[in-house]
């Protein structure tokens, strides 16, 4: 019963490391069409300048 619900539960850790790799990704490739390749990487840059 415990070894069932833990590996439900790694079943369900592991599908939500994928959709979140995923959709960064989606959301990367959304940016980089709107705003082209240069300002996302520009913003990066920046973004990794202020810390």
């Amino acid at each position: 019963m415990i070894s069932s619900v833990l590996s439900v539960l790694a079943l369900i850790a592991v599908l939500g490391i994928f959709v979140s790799i995923f959709v960064g990704g989606a959301v990367y490739v959304a940016r980089t069409r709107r705003h082209g390749t240069e300002a996302v990487l520009a913003g990066a840059r920046k973004v990794r300048e202020l810390r």
